[in-house]
């Protein structure tokens, strides 16, 4: 992917985030729109990645619909055989489930981020990791 799409999320998710600190529905809305324009945009192109679709699902609020994309990002990460972003994805998708009390999905994706993670660098996922399946 390149790195001016890379900045685009990352831009979009900063400013997310703040709208959504100050309760700014409006700009939140009017961002999340970009940010999903920007997806389709790149949808089953080259530059689709799963940063995109990842990012969006992080932001999106209706669980069934973020699940949704979750699941497609991970699709875009198995094609790339990218750990760090299976890990993080099922993680996501595993808070998600919880939120939803589908207890066997649940399960099916907290194992796998934490079969994934376990082939990366990152301590703070993997401790994320472990923490929300030792709660379960």
């Amino acid at each position: 992917m390149s790195s001016v799409i890379f900045k685009e999320v990352e831009s979009l998710a900063e400013q997310l985030m703040d709208a959504a600190e100050a309760n700014n529905e409006t700009k939140f809305y009017e961002l999340y729109d970009q940010l999903e324009q920007l997806c389709e945009k790149y949808r089953g192109s080259k530059k689709d990645h799963p940063v995109l679709w990842e990012t969006l699902a992080d932001f999106t609020e209706e669980n069934e619909k973020s699940i949704e994309t979750y699941e497609y990002a991970y699709g875009l990460a198995q094609a790339l055989k990218d750990n760090e972003y299976k890990a993080s994805i099922m993680f996501s998708m595993a808070q998600r489930l919880v939120e939803e009390g589908e207890k066997d999905r649940v399960k099916e994706a907290i194992d796998k981020a934490a079969k994934f993670a376990s082939f990366t660098e990152d301590q703070e996922l993997i401790d994320e990791i472990k923490l929300l399946a030792d709660q379960l």
